[in-house]
């Protein structure tokens, strides 16, 4: 299932949320989100803001209105490296 949403990811380079991958895969969003949060600490996935940056590169989560309203998506870290390219 992690292979899966990595593939999933690496065939959407606009990212997906939450909600979204979890309809893609037909499984409870609790259970992906547990998956997501062990791909993002393995460095396979990356949290994007609605501006398509890494959450992690702004400092200011915790701050940020257009992540409150909009939320975090996800993108295969391979996708990231292409568009910094």
């Amino acid at each position: 299932m992690l292979t899966q949403l990595v593939h999933l990811l690496e065939n959407n380079e606009n990212g997906l949320s939450l909600s979204e991958i979890s309809r893609a895969v037909n499984a409870q969003p609790s259970a992906v989100r547990s998956m997501i949060d062990l791909l993002v600490k393995k460095g396979k996935l990356l949290e994007i803001g609605p501006d398509n940056k890494p959450c992690a590169t702004c400092g200011l989560e915790s701050e940020c209105s257009l992540l409150a309203a909009r939320g975090k998506r996800y993108i295969a870290a391979s996708c990231m490296k292409l568009h910094v390219q």
